[in-house]
């Protein structure tokens, strides 16, 4: 039997623009064309500089829009923070400017809820004129649904344009911390706390330009980073370390801890055995997102033990 209209919860679709005008209607309508009833739809744009604004202008007015408009540029992550704080919606779902929903998404996310805060689905890859090419999410990730977050570490699996969340991970998970991403934060928080769920459905049509296309289906080669830009990167692993510690639950803060710990000998500029020997250990939790053979595990962890030094110019 189908709930009437009374008895749905507000949904809300946080929407952050910059600079997007060539898809942004494309993926307007697609919101619009949405079979679940009751939604809100919040639109920051950051400070775009392109035709944004003027296709934005014409939804100020339409039932259930609020578009907001930053006098200066705060970046994708604190962007998506400043209108996630803004939606009043019992759920809220990402939304990117360049994507388009299938007409169901809103409505079958909703339904695969049951003590989650956070459930996300597959999505098809399409180039910039829509067209399949020929991969889902799914093809390059192993989808998860539980509440092991070591994977985390190494890796993404659920991304921002098809996961929805309970607003109650807000209180928790906002401020963003500085230079993580939106999309892995609140779903390493959703991990620790009621875990996360995969609904085996393709939602939306997930566009990938000339960029993104690389960083979706390419791992990053460690190789072939100059030593100074490796230092930079061991930094910034180092400054995730930290932050998946201080946020652990207590089950795998044993686990973070030792990680933290071993990582910090890298600097010492020499291999390191007893990281590689940990890593090792844990590999079947640490790659449980990715689809790397035992083989291609080995050579990656290997080259995450190697040691780091500083260039001194």
């Amino acid at each position: 039997m189908r709930e009437s209209k009374s008895d749905l919860p507000l949904i809300s679709v946080v929407l952050c623009t910059y600079n997007g005008e060539r898809f942004l209607l494309e993926q307007l309508r697609s919101i619009e064309e949405q079979t679940y009833p009751i939604l809100e739809i919040i639109i920051s744009d950051d400070a775009s500089t392109d035709g944004t604004k003027e296709i934005l202008s014409k939804y100020e007015k339409c039932a259930g829009f609020k578009v907001f408009y930053q006098a200066e540029n705060l970046g994708y992550i604190k962007n998506f923070e400043f209108a996630l704080n803004k939606a009043n919606g019992a759920f809220i779902a990402l939304c990117d400017q360049d994507d388009v929903w299938l007409p169901h998404k809103i409505e079958t996310l909703f339904k695969c809820f049951e003590n989650e805060w956070l459930v996300y689905s597959d999505s098809l890859l399409v180039n910039e004129y829509g067209e399949s090419l020929g991969k889902k999410l799914s093809s390059i990730r192993n989808m998860y649904s539980g509440r092991e977050t070591k994977s985390f570490f190494l890796f993404n699996v659920v991304w921002g344009h098809a996961l929805m969340i309970r607003r109650e991970i807000l209180s928790t998970a906002l401020p963003i911390p500085e230079g993580i991403p939106h999309d892995i934060w609140l779903a390493y928080k959703a991990a620790t706390i009621t875990g996360i769920k995969y609904c085996d459905q393709v939602l939306t049509h997930y566009r990938q330009h000339q960029n993104t296309y690389t960083q979706t289906l390419l791992p990053k080669n460690l190789q072939t980073r100059t030593l100074s830009k490796r230092f930079q990167y061991y930094l910034k692993q180092l400054y995730w370390i930290e932050v998946l510690k201080k946020n652990a639950q207590s089950a795998e803060q044993q686990f973070y801890d030792s990680l933290h710990r071993l990582f910090l000998q890298k600097e010492k500029g020499s291999f390191s055995y007893p990281l590689f020997f940990f890593l090792l250990k844990y590999q079947l939790s640490l790659f449980r997102f990715s689809k790397k053979n035992f083989i291609s595990r080995l050579i990656y962890i290997r080259k995450l033990a190697r040691g780091e030094r500083q260039q001194i110019s």
